[in-house]
């Protein structure tokens, strides 16, 4: 009895004698497999003592093929393979009739080698029966490796099975998965949420020396952030020692999150010492956790923090013994750049509450420097930003090129001069009519309330057809990514831009800012008579000095303030020197 065969032996009867083969019953009842495939495979079966056709696995698989080959001098053997598939697969769908079937061929991970189109959702199986024989199919996780990294391409295969149903794309992802599973086992990575800025950028040293191109490199690369995301969404517990976070997992309150916004994770790879990265992630752990915060403002600060440990770390340096030298040769390198006050104060700031957060942890004895020392006066400036009327007028000439979602996204812009987050967060249920008036209620994301406004009749007639054919319910949004979620202001921002560089807005010269147009609605309001607390409310800010910033063009408001005052009887500086001249 072959060596192989043994751990195929079923167990034998009370007497010793081994049971008694099933396979020429099986085999009969197939008949998806007939012929010369068949015979071929029923005498392998036999010589290796195999009892059922239940036990037929990729192994097994893998020395049929060996036997084809060394035995019966068959070289190309992929339709007697195909046959041993066939037959594998009619018997997990026998099996899956029956609750102990079920158990038996359960998609588990165990010391076992796994096989695609051996999964027991058969249906899902055959999709990937036509690149059954790429090595991407096979998943060996009887390699010696840690169980945690076994475990974690575990989950992000399924992940991707279950995610990526387009052929060429599922077979990026599978196989750039593998390469990582590859290098994570011969790097000796345990891990795969804790790899760090140094280890990633090795394994992208490791696909060049596999692929043959810059864009295939491309195309298997976003497999490893595919598989930290899948692993960091799926365990029990979240990992705050993982070096990115994704947020999703947080389950943060709607007030502090952005869905339109470009915030999805934090990272900490660029941090290369372990010691500065570990104090960066306590340091998030507190911001994200306790102090309510909203993402973007928890980000931005952060991302000053950052900048400061890696630089800290170029200079093999750690955040728990900085010095005031060193803190102050790194503010003065910020001073050359040449940042705006209030840029610069907010990462001196932030920087700040960083190393108070350490004193307080008892990590340092005090702060390496005294923030009031080395900031900065701001002097207000205003900017005008207003959009020239006669680029409204050519964009609303050439905005039926644009697709439909992006027309009417626009036009929430240049009619109510919302901020584009509000735009691309706007749900089926934004609009109503009351009377012979037309309303819209918005949830501001940077202030944390709704609020609600008129609008134009012809914006909401619109927009009733837009939700009509769409098939747009209360709770949707009403203008999405590819996902489903929010659409993304930044891909607006970009779409806009590119539609106004091909259309030549204002000669080539326009830049779209989506900003821009909520100044302009707030000037031609005030322009029109409304008052400064009106044009506040409408624009849904808390303090007249914000809504001040937005009201551009006041020396054209002042002038005609002047040309009616004099335009008075009694004003006019002729009168005035009519009177002069009769008294004098």
């Amino acid at each position: 009895m072959p060596a192989y065969a043994l751990q195929w032996a079923g167990p034998r009867e009370q007497d010793g004698r081994e049971p008694p083969s099933l396979v020429n019953e099986e085999l009969e009842a197939c008949t998806e497999v007939q012929g010369v495939g068949r015979n071929k495979l029923k005498r392998f079966l036999l010589e290796m003592r195999v009892h059922s056709i239940a036990e037929m696995d990729y192994p097994l698989r893998q020395a049929y093929e060996k036997y084809l080959k060394d035995e019966q001098d068959i070289q190309q053997t992929d339709r007697y393979l195909l046959a041993y598939d066939r037959v594998k697969q009619y018997s997990i769908r026998q099996q899956m009739q029956t609750l102990a079937g079920r158990q038996q061929c359960r998609w588990q991970m165990g010391d076992q080698v796994l096989f695609i189109p051996y999964h027991p959702d058969q249906a899902l199986a055959m999709e990937f029966d036509s690149v059954r024989n790429k090595s991407n199919m096979v998943w060996d996780f009887t390699r010696t490796c840690p169980l945690t990294l076994k475990e974690q391409i575990f989950t992000a295969l399924n992940a991707m099975i279950d995610r990526f149903k387009e052929p060429r794309r599922r077979e990026q992802k599978l196989t750039g998965l593998q390469y990582l599973y590859d290098f994570c086992v011969e790097a000796g990575i345990g891990d795969i949420g804790k790899m760090d800025g140094q280890q990633t950028r090795q394994f992208e040293s490791y696909l060049d020396g596999r692929t043959n191109s810059t864009s295939r490199k491309e195309q298997l690369l976003p497999s490893l952030n595919f598989c930290r995301k899948a692993v960091f969404l799926q365990d029990e517990e979240i990992r705050w020692d993982a070096n990115v976070w994704y947020l999703e997992r947080l389950h943060l309150p709607k007030n502090r999150v952005n869905p339109s916004g470009p915030h999805s994770s934090i990272s900490f790879l660029e941090i290369a010492d372990a010691e500065n990265r570990r104090y960066a992630q306590e340091y998030m752990k507190y911001q994200v956790g306790i102090t309510g915060l909203a993402v973007s403002t928890i980000i931005t600060k952060y991302e000053g923090i950052r900048n400061f440990l890696v630089w800290l770390c170029e200079r093999g340096g750690a955040a728990a013994g900085c010095t005031a030298g060193q803190m102050d040769e790194y503010i003065r390198e910020l001073q050359d750049k040449r940042i705006i006050a209030k840029t610069y104060n907010e990462y001196l700031v932030g920087i700040h509450q960083f190393f108070r957060f350490l004193a307080v942890r008892g990590y340092i004895g005090k702060v390496p420097f005294h923030l009031e020392y080395y900031q900065k006066k701001m002097l207000p400036r205003h900017h005008d930003r207003s959009v020239p009327a006669e680029v409204c007028t050519e964009m609303l000439s050439k905005l039926h090129l644009l697709p439909e979602h992006l027309r009417c996204m626009y036009l929430h812009l240049w009619c109510l001069g919302l901020r584009i987050s509000e735009v691309c967060t706007l749900k089926g249920n934004a609009y109503s009519m009351e009377g012979q008036d037309a309303w819209i209620q918005v949830y501001q994301i940077k202030m944390k309330n709704y609020k609600r406004i008129p609008i134009a009749e012809g914006l909401y007639r619109i927009m009733q057809v837009y939700i009509k054919r769409h098939g747009i319910g209360p709770d949707d949004y009403l203008f999405t990514n590819r996902d489903g979620g929010a659409y993304r202001s930044a891909t607006f921002r970009y779409q806009m831009k590119k539609f106004c560089q091909e259309q030549e807005v204002e000669g080539g010269e326009y830049l779209f800012q989506s900003h821009d147009y909520r100044h302009t609605v707030a000037t031609m309001l005030y322009d029109s008579g409304v008052s400064l607390q009106g044009v506040r409310d409408y624009l849904g800010h808390n303090y007249e000095e914000m809504t001040q910033q937005y009201l551009d063009y006041m020396p054209m408001k002042i002038a005609k303030e002047n040309e009616e005052f004099f335009r008075q009887p009694g004003n006019s500086l002729a009168s005035c020197l009519k009177e002069g001249g009769k008294d004098g």
